[in-house]
């Protein structure tokens, strides 16, 4: 024990005081004559031994009164049981936790964790002296925080809100300050944003107090994504749309209420059990009304975890895609086929007759029965798949041709024609979950009568099989190459050796072909991060042009570059609500985009003081994790580390405890 004004101790020497009083008092007593003893009141007879008995009381009750009187003015003091350097306690850094997790409720209270956090920290802040620096940090501020006193850091934390930016642990533990300070850091400490490594490499000038919160639970559901089955997306046409939902939870979730909202239209519903720790997908089946792009949202009832109860996406819809065939054949069956289909439009170029300059606007080329494919094309072909285009190539009936060994070389592809082959051969049944035939059987006949064909192109090694021969040697397959694609086809489209072309799978199977080339240039929903959009634009713009990202009355400038007919821009740090914003020009929509939160703030799993401890290196002197615990116990574990334990407090109340004594004593013994 330790004493921190000791001087006073002097003043013990006041004891001498009510002993001498005492001795004064201790006279034999006189006899003293009444001449009338009748009007003496009665009273109890007291022996000798109990008036002593009596007096000493009354003489160590004051004694212990003036020791006690003295001590508290000397203040004494248990010393601090941490043995680092002494700590600057002039700047005090209160690291608060306010992201979106810390909507989930506490374990002892039925309130927030950010509201527990913020009581916790306002009593914190007793402990230190009223002209403490101190600086109030959240997820918004880091690094850009002011000091203040200690009332106005209090009106700061009464007025704290939730931020849609996540919790930054190097932001936090890695920022280095001249002054000394203690910084004390209230959070979840969710195991997605908290890096355990940050606490072995901290700043040696600072001591941190980590103060976990203990949540009710983890359980939470949000839409970690939604895909559309067909990418094309048409008015009046009926639409699939898969959403993935994840139960973070540790508990199975019976008949969770799942919205699908379009044009605010709510246009589905349903319930679905989601199984702990897994991602359910469902499908939502779906017809949009109306032209022009459709906002639209995934709803899921969830409590007390509510930011991500929505996802949103944008609906936009498809432009007709670019089909050119080359052929010698004007009356080809893919001319009929494919100006059936309003989606797509189609034109046909005879080999010596082909305009290149339109080549590369198609989404498609298909190149059908050519006999000879003239130098120029086979280079320019080359060059459309490796910028990303999609190439089809149907065999002619010739049986030898050198410029399809040139064209295959050059699209590094081992194909070549086969002579003499006229021998069909059956079809195999397709695979039903291959996604190229997802949405092409409504019911599916394992026992369906397929086609035959001879096999005029032969290969190997390709990215996939799509159709193959009963025997496994393939007959429509695709290659991927670069940015692009090529599909092959064995046999020509000739009703003598390909029996496909009379076939019902014949349309499907043509138009997916055509489909696959389709190039979603924006996708239908983005997260909030700083990540490089790239979006086609229809006018050339100047360099004075600026494109702008708004939402409601808020307007964002990103980074922006314009390259060949395309707009890349970045998504602007500052961006970080979740919705729907418009890419405008000069007052004019060019597109929208619908943007959702980070699925990492949902998982709510949090490191326990436990696991906390066990990451600290070991002789870490600057980094103390504190237990589950109310406000009270961690400001008194604080003081009995650093302030040590005050006793002037007690040996007060001790004080005043033996003056009642004394007078208890004369009055009633």
């Amino acid at each position: 024990m330790a004493f921190l004004y000791p001087s006073f101790l002097w003043a013990l020497a006041a004891i001498a005081i009510p002993i001498v009083l005492h001795l004064i008092q201790l006279r034999r007593a006189k006899r003293v004559e009444f001449s009338n003893v009748k009007f003496i009141q009665v009273s109890k007879d007291l022996t000798a031994s109990q008036r002593n008995l009596k007096e000493l009381l009354i003489l160590a009750a004051r004694i212990l009164f003036i020791t006690f009187l003295v001590l508290a003015f000397a203040q004494p003091f248990l010393p601090a049981s941490e043995t680092v350097r002494p700590i600057d306690s002039s700047q005090v850094t209160i690291a608060l936790d306010n992201s979106l997790s810390m909507q989930n409720l506490h374990a002892e209270d039925d309130l927030t964790l950010l509201t527990v956090a913020a009581d916790q920290a306002k009593k914190v802040l007793d402990i230190f002296p009223s002209t403490t620096a101190i600086s109030i940090n959240t997820n918004s501020n880091y690094n850009r925080a002011v000091t203040m006193g200690t009332n106005d850091a209090v009106n700061e934390l009464d007025q704290l809100s939730h931020s849609t930016r996540p919790f930054v642990s190097q932001q936090v533990m890695s920022a280095s300050q001249v002054a000394a300070e203690h910084v004390f850091l209230f959070s979840d400490f969710q195991k997605s944003y908290f890096e355990p490594s940050l606490l072995s490499r901290v700043d040696s000038n600072r001591v941190y107090h980590l103060v976990p919160l203990k949540a009710e639970g983890t359980s939470n559901v949000f839409v970690d994504s939604v895909y559309l089955a067909d990418e094309f997306v048409r008015p009046g046409t009926e639409g699939t749309l898969y959403v993935r939902l994840y139960n973070a939870g540790d508990k199975a979730i019976a008949d969770c209420p799942v919205k699908l909202v379009i044009d605010n239209v709510q246009l589905a519903t349903l319930s679905i059990d989601l199984p702990p720790k897994q991602i359910t997908e469902t499908a939502i089946n779906f017809i949009i009304r109306g032209e022009g792009s459709k906002r639209a949202w995934v709803e899921v009832e969830d409590y007390p975890v509510e930011f991500d109860n929505l996802y949103y996406f944008v609906l936009q819809p498809s432009g007709r895609l670019s089909i050119t065939e080359i052929s010698g054949n004007e009356a080809s069956p893919l001319q009929r086929l494919y100006r059936n289909e309003p989606l797509f439009q189609i034109q046909r170029f005879s080999p010596n007759n082909i305009d290149y300059a339109r080549l590369n606007s198609s989404d498609i080329i298909i190149l059908q029965g050519v006999d000879e494919i003239p130098a120029a094309l086979v280079s320019t072909l080359d060059t459309y798949v490796k910028s990303g285009g999609t190439l089809a190539i149907v065999p002619p009936s010739t049986e030898r041709s050198s410029s399809y060994v040139t064209l295959m070389q050059s699209l590094s592809i081992p194909a070549s024609l086969n002579a003499g082959s006229s021998t069909k051969t059956s079809l195999a049944i397709p695979d039903r979950d291959n996604p190229f035939f997802k949405t092409i059987f409504a019911d599916y006949d394992p026992k369906m009568q397929m086609p035959a064909s001879v096999r005029k192109l032969v290969w190997s090694r390709s990215s996939e099989d799509i159709l193959k021969y009963r025997g496994g040697a393939p007959y429509l397959s695709r290659f991927d190459r670069g940015q692009g694609k090529v599909y092959l086809m064995a046999a020509p489209l000739l009703p003598e050796q390909n029996e496909l072309v009379n076939h019902a799978l014949f349309v499907p199977v043509m138009y997916r072909l055509a489909i696959s080339s389709y190039k979603q240039e924006q996708q239908i929903a983005y997260r909030l991060q700083n990540m490089a959009i790239t979006v086609p634009i229809q006018k050339q713009v100047g360099g004075e042009n600026i494109f702008k990202l708004v939402k409601d009355s808020t307007v964002f400038i990103p980074e922006q570059q314009v390259r060949g007919g395309r707009l890349v821009f970045n998504v602007p740090p500052d961006l970080d609500e979740a919705g729907f914003y418009e890419l405008q020009h000069q007052g004019e929509v060019v597109s929208s985009f619908a943007f959702n939160f980070d699925k990492q703030e949902s998982v709510l799993d949090q490191y326990s003081p436990a696991e906390l401890r066990g990451f600290l290196p070991e002789g870490q002197r600057h980094v103390h994790v504190y237990d589950y615990s109310d406000t009270f116990s961690l400001k008194s574990e604080f003081e009995k580390r650093f302030f040590g334990v005050t006793l002037w407090k007690y040996c007060l109340l001790l004080c005043l405890i033996f003056l009642m004594a004394e007078i208890a004593l004369i009055r009633f013994l």
